[in-house]
This record gives structure tokens, C-alpha cells and sequence, in this order.
């Protein structure tokens, strides 16, 4: 894009061409939702991410004070932005309690594939929410985004996190379809026309 079109599309307000699309105001399948986050989301996000579960599988730090957790929404939205995944909080559709949180990145030079990485607070596992939100957002990723395939990472010993993937449809991925870095991690995928 040359210089004067850039200037233009800036001056107009217009997404840059690596800009990911802003996700649906609404956007629920009537049990939950995801939204954007919220700098007032701090206090709850810290709360939520206070659990051993989450540390242990998660880079969230042992000590995650509120105003670095409300700090999430400057972040996510400088990496929607710049083309680098969409951070989402997800809530109960109907009163909006913090459940957990997911994203969907982009996270090399291919624009096709997506990488998911989620959390959910303890009393909220179990009851098929992750699921849910990550069908939500898969579809999306497919439908808006232009995604052919969606990963994700999972390190062996994390059992409910794998299940949860295996039951949105996520199947195991290895030799040359896999991608990123050769870590312990297992990768899952689902594809567009799966």
C-alpha cells in the first residue's frame, strides 16, 4: 500500500489491511457471550485468574493485580489492530458475569490459520461453556475473518483442556500440517469445512 493510500485510509478511519475485524456487538448464542475487554473487567479478571489450574497451564503470573488485569483491553485492542488475534471476555448471555476469557490469534505469516487459547474460572468448568465459546468463536474466525484453519495448543498432561477441544471438534495434527514452534505442546485443528 503506498504511502498516500495509507495516509488516506488513516484520515478516513478505515481498517489497515492487516486490522482484524471488530467482533458483533451481541455476539452470544444465548448462553453466553463474548465481548470485548473492558478496563472495569480488572478486579474480576484478577479474581478469576487467582486459581492454580490457570497458572499452571496459563502464562497468567502467580500475582496478577487489577490494574495490570484492566490493562487487558488496551492490549487487546492494539493486537486487533495490528492483525494479531482477538481477545475476548466471556460472559453469562444473560447477566453478564465473567466466566473466562479466549482468543483467537494469528500467529504467523499465513492469514489462514488462526491459534485459540482459552481460560475459565473454576466454578465455571464443567457445564460445557468453553465449548460453546470456542464454537462461537471458530465460526466466526471462519466466517468473517476468512480463516481455513484454526489450532490449538495443548500441553499432554492438561486433560480438561484437551477434552474440551476433542468436543468443539478439534482433531489431533502432526507431520507437515503442523505448525509454530516444536514444544511439548500437542496441536489440535479444526478446519473450515469440518
Amino acid at each position: 500500500m503506498s504511502t498516500l493510500a495509507r495516509w488516506i485510509r488513516e484520515k478516513a478511519g478505515l481498517a489497515s489491511p492487516a486490522e482484524l475485524p471488530v467482533p458483533p456487538v451481541g455476539f452470544s448464542d444465548g448462553t453466553i457471550a463474548l465481548r470485548p475487554w473492558r478496563p472495569s473487567d480488572g478486579l474480576d479478571l484478577a479474581a478469576l485468574c487467582d486459581d492454580d489450574e490457570i497458572r499452571r497451564w496459563t502464562g497468567v503470573p502467580v500475582v496478577y493485580p487489577a490494574q495490570e488485569a484492566a490493562g487487558r483491553a488496551a492490549f487487546a485492542e492494539a493486537e486487533r489492530r495490528a492483525g494479531r488475534g482477538v481477545y475476548l471476555a466471556i460472559t453469562d448471555a444473560h447477566d453478564a458475569v465473567l466466566l473466562g476469557a479466549i482468543d483467537l490469534r494469528i500467529p504467523g505469516d499465513d492469514r489462514r490459520v488462526g491459534e485459540l487459547g482459552y481460560l475459565l474460572g473454576a466454578a465455571h468448568r464443567g457445564k460445557g461453556t468453553m465449548v460453546r465459546a470456542i464454537r462461537l468463536l471458530a465460526g466466526w474466525g471462519f466466517g468473517t475473518v476468512g480463516l481455513e484453519r484454526i489450532e490449538v495448543r495443548v500441553h499432554p498432561d492438561n486433560a480438561p483442556s484437551l477434552a474440551v477441544a476433542e468436543r468443539a471438534g478439534f482433531v489431533p495434527v502432526d507431520g507437515p500440517e503442523r505448525t509454530g514452534s516444536a514444544d511439548d505442546r500437542l496441536v489440535l485443528a479444526l478446519r473450515r469445512d469440518a
